[in-house]
């Protein structure tokens, strides 16, 4: 479990480091146009660090929360390795990271897309972060259930294609339910739409790039080459 853990922040940090560097060179635009847009309407204020300052910070804090989802990462890998698709390990991260990314971003942001500065009232922040965590919980319970789901189905000999296509139609059931369910985001979007588009299309593609270079990492430091390494420094040096 230990290296797995430790793989895991490592492999997180790689994944931080790719969403810092692709919101400075994809999204910073869209943020700043926003934050003028914001500062034109009189809801900017004065800035207590200047957006240099902001930028060093929001990179650091990606580093940090990449280490910690990392591990996290780790950990689940550890306890459905032998669950997971694939007969190689970093065919497994890969798995597990798209489906990460699908759980936690993909389908929470078909029903609460991010927005830029200039769209939404400080008032509702806590209204909507907790829409927000409560779709992805339930998008973690979903993802469980159905895993569970085809194991029963994997148990009763039914076939690879027949176990696809129920436990398919079961998730998209469940998410189809959650997507109508699920009260719509309490604040209207009164930014330009090209803004918003843009904006949001970074933040998707920043997380997809941190969980694409995070199951790659993991995967390429769970390779038999890579794990036998350090094993064979130490004889070496006995």
């Amino acid at each position: 479990m230990t290296r797995y853990l430790r793989n895991g922040a490592i492999a997180g940090i790689g994944g931080g480091a790719a969403l810092a560097l692709f919101l400075v060179l994809v999204g910073e635009s869209s943020i700043s146009d926003a934050i003028a847009i914001e500062e034109a309407g009189g809801h900017g204020g004065d800035a207590m660090f200047s957006r240099t300052v902001q930028l060093v910070g929001g990179g650091i804090g990606s580093l940090l929360i990449g280490a910690a989802l990392g591990a996290i990462f780790g950990t689940v890998f550890a306890a459905t390795r032998h669950r997971l698709p694939g007969g190689e390990d970093w065919q497994r991260s890969l798995w597990l990271a798209a489906a990460a990314f699908v759980t936690i971003q993909l389908v929470p942001a078909i029903k609460y897309p991010s927005n830029p500065p200039a769209v939404g009232d400080p008032d509702t922040v806590g209204q909507r972060t907790g829409l927000y965590v409560l779709l992805v919980a339930f998008m973690v319970i979903t993802g469980l259930a159905t895993a569970r789901f085809a194991g029963w189905l994997a148990r009763r000999d039914t076939t690879s294609q027949t176990r696809l296509m129920l436990s398919a139609g079961m998730w998209l059931a469940l998410v189809t339910a959650a997507l109508i369910v699920f009260p719509p985001a309490p604040d209207p979007v009164n930014a330009p739409a090209t803004l918003v588009w843009h904006f949001r299309m970074a933040s998707l593609g920043g997380v997809l790039a941190f969980w694409t270079a995070t199951g790659c990492a993991f995967g390429v430091l769970l390779s038999p080459r890579v794990a036998r390494e350090p094993s064979a420094k130490v004889a070496g040096e006995a």
